[in-house]
């Protein structure tokens, strides 16, 4: 198994292709140049006195170096040692309303981006347990299926929106099923379903469902986001709100009394977006819940495998640095 100790880092490979681009355009602009100057085979013998294909081979190798030493920065870890692990924990799926109610702005930043807050806060948290995420408005999508990789969790929910579902609605009896139809069999009794919403124009059918999940073992915790207050739903950031029929401003507010009544059919906390420790208070929830023993293998040493990297990026540099660009021959008339 292949690891980065500074993943973080690998950013920089941006910067060698925004090289290699420049790179190319360069080149087919002179190439241009000479066409309209000329014949270019003739401008290219009177003007150009060095070698294009090492010219070429000299700024393979530059981008050869720079890629192996960003690399090498990054500290590459090659996993070495496999052992069994036996870890406690549950597994946990984040439902993320992603209706356009969840713009409003009646709590900071925003409904929609105070709940990213909170999942990415929890995940940061997390060790043992296993995670999924669900986005639902008038329809549920499974985003990421339950898994241990908190990255990649964490990357999903950086895309999550309120334009990524086209069917206006809070379906949370669908994201409900959904979350039924994900879990593992094998976790039964060891399940979480954490639901982040504001509980405006719910379906009907979310409490029969919440009822089932129970039954089933799964625990339904709720998160409100927003606040009692009317707040206007913003459509961009150009002052433009969400209009009825009749031209009337569109308000929201938290449906509390829904979501706590969710809470308490699916056996959890009911819990409020907007209080200070909201951080601390579902990691207390979630902690809380019984966890089953998991043995799996997992490597637990590793070695370092940056010299390598940075071996090939000395090379790179030194083999560009000793190349010539000059012809060696010259141009005979």
């Amino acid at each position: 198994m292949l690891k980065l100790a500074h993943s973080v880092h690998l950013w920089a490979l941006i910067l060698s292709i925004f090289l290699l681009f420049f790179f190319v355009i360069f080149l087919i602009r002179r190439k241009r140049v000479l066409a309209l100057a000329g014949k270019q085979r003739l401008i290219q013998k009177l003007v150009n006195t060095s070698n294009v294909g090492r010219k070429y081979l000299k700024f393979a190798l530059m981008i050869l170096a720079f890629i192996s030493l960003v690399i090498a920065w990054a500290n590459p870890l090659l996993g070495t040692k496999f052992e069994n692990v036996t870890r406690e924990g549950i597994d946990v799926i984040f439902a993320l309303d992603v209706s356009k109610s969840m713009n409003a702005q009646d709590i900071v930043p925003s409904r929609m981006l105070k709940a990213k807050q909170i999942v990415s806060k929890v995940i940061e948290e997390m060790s043992n347990d296993r995670i999924g995420l669900i986005v639902f408005a008038g329809n549920a999508y499974l985003q990421m299926p339950i898994t241990v990789d908190y990255s990649g969790a964490k990357m999903y929910l950086k895309t999550v929106d309120t334009d990524m579902v086209p069917r206006q609605g809070t379906a949370i009896s669908e994201a409900i099923q959904l979350a039924i139809d994900s879990y593992d069999d094998n976790s039964e009794g060891y399940q979480s379903l954490v639901i982040l919403s504001d509980g405006e124009n719910h379906d009907g059918d979310a409490e029969n469902l919440a009822k089932e999940a129970q039954e089933l073992g799964i625990v339904i915790h709720t998160i409100g986001v927003g606040t009692s207050q009317a707040a206007k739903i913003p459509l961009d950031d150009r002052g433009n709100f969400k209009m009825d029929n009749s031209g009337n401003v569109v308000t929201t507010q938290l449906n509390e009394e829904m979501l706590k009544n969710l809470a308490d059919i699916g056996g959890g906390k009911y819990l409020n977006a907007a209080s200070t420790e909201i951080y601390d208070d579902i990691l207390v929830v979630l902690n809380g819940q019984e966890g089953r023993m998991i043995d799996e293998k997992v490597y637990t040493s590793f070695k370092n495998q940056f010299p390598i990297f940075l071996l090939i990026g000395f090379i790179g540099l030194c083999l560009e640095f000793i190349l010539s660009e000059r012809k060696s021959t010259y141009l005979s008339w």
